[in-house]
Order: C-alpha cells, then sequence, then structure tokens
C-alpha cells in the first residue's frame, strides 16, 4: 500500500512543441519518468531537471499504462512509471519530469517541483527500502475530430474547383486500442516512417471510392465505408519539417499511373500482424458526389503537400 499519495499539475516546455514532437511524435513523449534533487521554480524555457538522479520507463505490474480516446478530438495517454528502490532508496527529492529519451539530459517535455494539497514545494524522502509511482496523463487534441468533417475546396489545374470533405477515420478500430488514427498523426509528426510487413508505415495518394458518400462517410470506424481501388503503385514519401510541424511532400503521378477516376485521397496507416495487412487510420480528402474525376495517360498528375502543425 503507497504510505503517501498527492495529485498536481505539471508545465508543459516550450521545446515539446519546438523540436520533441518533430523527433518523437505525440505517443512517446511521455515514455521516461524523470526525478532529480533541484528546487529552481519550473519555467518553460527549461529543457531539463536542475539536478536528475534517476529516469526509468519500468511499467508497474501489471501493466497499468494506457491510451484512450473519452472524448472525440482527445486522446488522452497515461504513462505509469516506478522507480525502483536501487533507484531512489534514501534520496530526499524535489524535482520531476516526464521525456520521450532514454538518456540522461535536456530532454524532457515536463518539468515540476514535487508540492503539497496547498502547492508549495516539498522534499520527498525515501526510506532505503521504498520504491516511487509517478502516474502521469496528458491529453492530445486534434481537429477535425472522430465523426466531424470539415468542408474543402480545391482548385486542380486543368479542371477548376472541386468540393468535399475532410476527415480523419479510425478505420479499423480493433487495432492499436481504437487509436491507429493518433498513431498515424503521431507518426507523422515524428517523422517516424516505415515499410514492409509486419511494421507501421505512412503512405500517401491512396485513391479510394466512397461507397457511402456524404454524411456517413466521416464516421467513427470507415471500414465498411470505403474500400480501396485497384490501383498498388503506393510508396513513401519524404516529409520536411516546418515550424511546429511537419508536411508531407508533393508526389507526382506520372501519365502510366492512377489512370483511374479519382474519388478522394488519403494518408493512411496499416499493419500487417500476420496473415494479412490492416489499415489502422486514415486521414481523407473525400470528393462530394459529382465532383470526381478521371486522369488520362495524356495527363500526369501532382497532389500538393499535406501539412500537419500543433501548438499549446
Amino acid at each position: 500500500m503507497p504510505e503517501k499519495e498527492g495529485e498536481q499539475h505539471n508545465l508543459i516546455l516550450t521545446q515539446t512543441y519546438d523540436t520533441l514532437i518533430a523527433q518523437y511524435g505525440f505517443v512517446a513523449l511521455g515514455n521516461y519518468a524523470v526525478v532529480g534533487t533541484g528546487s529552481a521554480a519550473p519555467n518553460p524555457a527549461q529543457t531539463g531537471l536542475v539536478n536528475e538522479v534517476a529516469r526509468t520507463n519500468a511499467d508497474t505490474s501489471p501493466a497499468q499504462s494506457n491510451d484512450a480516446e473519452p472524448t472525440p478530438g482527445q486522446a488522452v495517454f497515461t504513462r505509469v512509471r516506478e522507480f525502483t528502490e536501487a533507484q531512489v532508496g534514501g534520496r530526499n527529492l524535489t524535482e520531476w519530469g516526464f521525456s520521450p529519451a532514454g538518456a540522461a539530459g535536456n530532454n524532457l517535455m515536463c518539468r515540476e517541483l514535487f508540492r503539497d494539497g496547498l502547492g508549495n514545494p516539498v522534499v520527498i524522502t525515501l526510506d532505503t527500502d521504498q520504491r516511487l509511482r509517478l502516474i502521469y496523463k496528458y491529453t492530445v487534441s486534434y481537429s477535425p475530430a472522430i465523426g466531424t468533417s470539415q468542408d474543402v475546396s480545391v482548385d486542380i489545374n486543368g479542371l477548376g474547383t472541386k468540393t468535399g470533405k475532410f476527415f480523419v477515420s479510425r478505420y479499423d478500430g480493433s487495432y492499436s486500442g481504437g487509436l491507429g488514427h493518433i498513431y498515424l498523426l503521431s507518426e507523422w509528426a515524428g517523422n517516424i516512417l516505415s515499410a514492409g510487413g509486419g511494421v507501421w508505415g505512412l503512405f500517401h495518394s491512396v485513391v479510394d471510392v466512397p461507397t457511402t458518400p456524404g454524411p456517413n462517410a466521416p464516421g467513427g470506424n470507415n471500414a465498411t465505408n470505403y474500400r480501396g481501388n485497384s490501383f498498388t503503385n503506393l510508396s513513401l514519401v519524404g516529409t520536411t519539417p516546418i515550424t511546429r510541424g511537419r508536411k508531407i511532400n508533393a508526389r507526382t503521378f506520372a501519365a502510366n499511373q492512377a489512370n483511374i477516376t479519382w474519388y478522394g485521397v488519403k494518408i493512411y496507416r496499416y499493419y500487417d500482424p500476420g496473415g494479412g495487412s490492416r489499415v489502422m487510420g486514415n486521414v481523407i480528402l473525400a470528393f462530394d458526389s459529382g465532383q470526381e474525376f478521371a486522369k488520362s495517360s495524356l495527363y500526369k498528375m501532382i497532389v500538393g503537400e499535406w501539412v500537419l502543425t500543433w501548438g499549446p
């Protein structure tokens, strides 16, 4: 049984938005708990603890860390990390934080002092046979939220302006706890991209045919609303970091590629657990009914940049 416990808020550091998300994405930001003995007041410009003494990514047993989306558009990440007697036993601890990195140093997403119920800084003194457990929750909000869409218009050179709906989809909600779309956004942000069987991948410009266009399309699980076309020229494309954001570079389809009717464009994430790949989450631009167009071998087509931005 815990001898003492408490709850307090924390301070997200500026470098989280400026550099850490672009390196690690959103999901891994709180993977490591960090404690120290410094007493300086928290400041957004700080990057690490004043005097770090230990960090860990050890979960409790049974594992209690979990991710969930209790409200559409808000993913909550819970990280439960426990320091052993060898790490913190007999120490007087005053500060704590969380980081996406295992190496000690200036790589924290948040920093705070241990405080009492009135918000006053306190010293946490542990006996030599005591452990310390930190439970940390943070929320990532995104838009448009699952179940909603944004009306958009796209100017296509030679074809004029096309209208459509832009939305995020879970697609297959049975994997990653139904948060495949959040992992897609996280891997997009952190440029954590790969391809091949049994790994995660981010692909661009996959043509989909909406079998249920309209208000049903932005639903939480679009496995039955969208079917893949026979077009299979899928490959990873490069990304470019921007200030508090990342863009997926434009992709060119040559005259002999994608000569089909285009009903929309998506970015998706897939996983092959064995026995077939599973689409986990999508970011989709679906043209409105009657706005689709056919590409022929007389033309090449360029799908422009897709941009993801973040900030407080």
